[in-house]
């Protein structure tokens, strides 16, 4: 045989044996990586922030003390904390659904928060059934009999406070050519669960109940906006799930369009009106559970905190507070338009 013909064979079978070993490499490599990225702890499964973090281009590392481990991009800074149930994006903080996790100095964050928080967030082109966004339902909360939240020194009812800054939003939106729809324009009484039917027969395309806060401590302040919490998940105010929680909601189909918009919203909000920011949290509220579009329910201030209340008062403070919800649909929107 000639020599030439043993080359051509030898090359050949050489070819075939390292593609071959390529292949055994790739899988190999891939079971260690999968290994690394994904462990299981009480039945989830959570996932390895840095290893996340370098598919998403962030550069990962502990700080210093390593009690907070940071994902960082040109423009995004991300800080968990160990065993943490806050995630800060931005500095803004956003309620986990479950604790981070430490395991050989890698920290974890649960699949289900990953997908719920940060995928929505960071790359909602992963998300199918991009909303449309041109009919806005505004709901003003409480009315007529059902007063809300009060502080009789300062003479500030929610119920009047709240159709005051949805009336203003109306009128921006408006003005920006948005169709809109209100679930009240007067003080009249309008029962929970028929405040999202308005906006589902409406066919609205995003929804957004207007409420302020009070509290027994008269220190409590700031502004925070709340979604959907997502099935088998915990509200923000509790720490384990609980009866009932398996239940998914209509809403739950919008889970990570509310979380897009939650996040724009409290991010303009904080930064119209300043802090202190409350975040970015999650609870069932009825008016967030049977929606079929996006929606949240946003808390503007405290009335029983004294500076809150003087500024409340001022018609210039309501129309900045109804500028800065504006200002978060506005950057909610533009973010859809970017999704290919």
């Amino acid at each position: 045989m000639r020599v030439d013909a043993l080359e051509g064979i030898w090359i050949r079978y050489f070819s075939h044996f390292k593609f071959i070993y390529y292949v055994l490499l790739l899988v190999v490599t891939s079971q260690v990586v999968a290994q690394r990225l994904e462990i299981q702890h009480d039945g989830r499964s959570y996932i390895d922030l840095a290893t996340a973090g370098g598919q998403l281009g962030m550069k990962a590392y502990w700080l210093k003390g390593q009690q907070t481990f940071r994902l960082r991009s040109q423009w995004t800074n991300i800080d968990v904390g160990r065993g943490k149930r806050i995630l800060y994006l931005n500095r803004l903080p956003i309620y986990l659904g479950f604790p981070t996790l430490v395991s050989n100095g890698r920290l974890y964050l649960s699949n289900a928060d990953y997908m719920h928080v940060l995928q929505p967030i960071l790359t909602p082109q992963a998300f199918s059934a991009k909303p449309r966004l041109r009919r806005i339902v505004i709901d003003a909360g409480h009315g007529g009999r059902d007063v809300g939240a009060k502080n009789d020194a300062y003479r500030l009812y929610e119920k009047d406070l709240t159709l005051d800054v949805a009336r203003r939003l109306q009128s921006l939106l408006l003005r920006a050519g948005y169709e809109v729809i209100m679930t009240r324009d007067s003080d009249v009484y309008i029962p929970l669960e028929r405040r999202p039917q308005i906006a589902n027969r409406a066919n609205g395309d995003l929804f957004i109940s207007i409420h302020f806060n009070a509290a027994a401590s008269s220190t409590a302040e700031g502004v925070e906006t709340f979604v959907l919490t997502p099935q088998y998940q915990a509200s923000s105010k509790y720490t384990q799930p609980g009866r009932g929680d398996h239940v998914s909601y209509a809403g739950n189909q919008q889970d990570a369009w509310n979380t897009l918009f939650g996040y724009h919203l409290q991010r303009a909000l904080v930064q119209g009106v300043g802090g202190p920011d409350r975040g970015l949290k999650r609870a069932r509220f009825l008016v967030l559970k049977h929606l079929d579009c996006p929606g949240v329910l946003v808390e503007l201030g405290f009335v029983s905190h004294s500076g809150s209340a003087n500024k409340l008062r001022t018609t210039v403070f309501r129309t900045t507070l109804a500028q800065s919800l504006y200002d978060g649909i506005i950057r909610y929107g533009q973010r859809l338009q970017r999704i290919p």
